[in-house]
C-alpha cells in the first residue's frame, strides 16, 4: 500500500464525527451558519520542551506548518512558561496567523512525572480558556479528564499496550487507565497508519469511524547530499574503508537490532570486501529486557571488525549517514509508523524493511519489504549490495515515495479534523 493512494482515499471530513449529525455535518461539509472561521485551536506545546522526541518532532513540524499559513481556523499554542531548545523556531513564516500562551508552571513543581500530570489536567485547560480556545488538540497519547472543550488527541501508536515491557510500573499503568478513557471520550483521534487505526480500536475501543489516519512527514533538512568533506570525516572518524550499511532508529526489543547483526554476519561473505554496518543509537536504560546488549551478540558472532556501534549522534551526523550509506535496513517487528526509513527514502538511500505493522504503509514501492528474520534480512543485504542496478532504481523509487509526504499536507488534513469537530460541537467554555 503506498500513501499516495492514502492521501486521496482517506479524507478526513468524510469520516464520520463521534457525534450524532446531520447529512452535511457528517460528510464534514461546513454549512453556511456553521462559522469557524473566527475559532481558534489550542495546540499543546508540552512536548517542544523535548524536541528530539517522537513527540517533541511531530509538535514542532505540526506547529510550524499550522503556522505557515493564514488558514481557518488558527491555532494558538500552548505552552510551559520556560526557555525551550526550539524557541527560535517557533516564530512561523506567516506573521499573525498564529498566537503563543506561556502558561506559568507552580513553583513548588519539581517532578517531572508530577509536573506532566498537572499540566495535561490543569495547566493546559487555563491556557485554553485564556487564549479563547473553541478546541483543544493534544499531540500525545494524553489529554485533560475534565474539559468542556471538544477535544481531538494524537495517539500514535499504542506499544505499550501490545508490547507490556515498555507499559512501566504500577504507576504507569494507572496513567495509561487514565489517558485511554480520556482518549474513549474524545471528539477524534488522528493516528500516523492504519495498522495505529486498527490496533486503537482493538486495544481501546475507539471505533475506527472516529479515527483519523494522517501519515506524519520528515524534516525539511534531511535530503540528499554530496559533501565530500563530511563524508570523508565520517569514514575517518568510525573507519568505515567501504561500503556502508546503516541502521539508526532505536536499540530496544522491538527494533530487532540483534537479528539484524546476525542477518549482516551471514551475508558477509557475499557482500563487497571491506563492508561495514553501521549502527547508530544508545539504550536509554539498562533494562536488558527492554534493551538487549548488541556486544555479546557482535562478539558471539565474531564480526567486531565489521560491526561500528556509534552511540549517540547529531541530527547532522545522522543525515550525513543516511547519505554516506549504501543501505539502509530497518528491521522493526513493530512501528506506529516508522519515520527513519522514511527519512532514509528521502536521502535517496536504498531501503530493506520488515513487512510488519505499518512499514508496508510508509515504504511502499519505495523499497524492499521483507520477513525480519536473518536468512531473509542476509538474502536481501546480497541482493541489493552485489546489484547496482538494483540500488539505483531503489534510490529513484525511494525518493518518489518520500515525496509523497509533506508537513504542508499533515497539516491541511490535521485542520480538515478540526474544521469538522468545530462544525459539530455545540460552543463551549473550557
Amino acid at each position: 500500500m503506498r500513501w499516495t493512494a492514502n492521501y486521496s482515499t482517506t479524507s478526513v471530513a468524510s469520516s464520520p464525527a463521534p457525534r450524532a449529525l446531520s447529512a452535511a455535518e457528517g460528510s464534514g461539509i461546513i454549512r453556511p451558519d456553521m462559522d469557524v472561521a473566527h475559532c481558534r485551536v489550542a495546540l499543546d506545546g508540552r512536548f517542544l520542551q523535548q524536541p528530539t522526541t517522537g513527540s517533541g518532532q511531530y509538535s514542532l513540524h505540526l506547529w510550524q506548518a499550522l503556522a505557515a499559513t493564514a488558514d481557518e481556523p488558527t491555532t494558538v499554542l500552548i505552552r510551559p512558561d520556560r526557555p525551550m531548545p526550539v524557541d527560535p523556531l517557533l516564530g512561523g513564516d506567516a506573521a499573525g496567523a498564529t498566537d503563543t500562551i506561556r502558561v506559568p508552571i507552580p513553583s513548588w513543581m519539581r517532578h517531572d512525572k508530577v509536573e506532566k500530570l498537572w499540566w495535561e489536567q490543569r495547566g493546559l485547560v487555563r491556557g485554553a480558556r485564556q487564549a479563547g480556545a473553541r478546541l483543544l488538540h493534544v499531540p500525545y497519547f494524553a489529554g485533560p479528564r475534565f474539559t468542556r472543550l471538544p477535544l481531538v488527541i494524537t495517539v500514535h501508536d499504542v506499544i505499550p499496550f501490545i508490547f507490556p515491557e515498555y507499559g512501566g510500573g504500577r504507576l504507569m499503568r494507572l496513567y495509561l487507565r487514565l489517558v485511554s478513557a480520556v482518549a474513549r471520550r474524545a471528539d477524534a483521534i488522528i493516528t500516523d497508519s492504519d495498522c495505529s487505526r486498527r490496533d486503537i480500536t482493538a486495544w481501546l475501543g475507539i471505533p475506527s469511524e472516529r479515527i483519523h489516519v494522517i501519515p506524519l512527514a520528515v524534516d525539511p533538512a534531511i535530503r540528499p547530499s554530496d559533501d565530500p568533506e563530511t563524508a570523508a570525516a565520517l569514514r575517518a572518524r568510525y573507519g568505515l574503508p567501504g561500503p556502508v550499511i546503516f541502521n539508526v532508529g532505536g536499540l530496544d526489543a522491538r527494533k530487532n537490532v540483534p537479528v539484524l547483526i546476525e542477518a549482516f554476519a551471514q551475508a558477509l561473505p557475499e557482500l563487497p570486501p571491506e563492508t561495514r554496518l553501521v549502527i547508530a543509537g544508545r539504550a536509554h536504560s539498562g533494562n536488558q529486557r527492554l534493551y538487549p546488549p548488541l556486544e555479546p551478540v557482535i562478539r558471539r558472532l565474531g564480526v567486531e571488525e565489521r560491526v561500528v556501534l556509534t552511540g549517540s549522534i547529531t541530527d547532522e551526523e545522522k543525515v550525513a549517514l543516511y547519505n554516506l550509506a549504501d543501505l539502509y535496513v530497518f528491521p522493526s517487528l513493530y512501528e506506529g509508523f516508522g519515520l527513519s526509513p522514511l527519512e532514509a527514502m528521502a536521502c535517496g538511500t536504498p531501503v530493506i524493511a520488515a513487512n510488519r505493522s505499518s512499514l508496508p504503509e510508509v515504504v511502499g514501492q519505495g523499497g524492499l519489504l521483507v520477513d525480519p528474520t536473518p536468512e531473509r534480512l542476509a538474502a536481501a543485504m546480497v541482493s541489493v549490495m552485489r546489484d547496482e542496478r538494483l540500488r539505483r532504481s531503489l534510490a529513484r523509487r525511494a525518493l518518489e515515495q518520500a515525496e509523497t509526504f509533506s508537513w504542508q499536507r499533515t497539516a491541511e488534513l490535521t485542520r480538515a479534523v478540526y474544521r469538522s469537530v468545530l462544525a459539530s460541537a455545540t460552543p463551549a467554555l473550557a
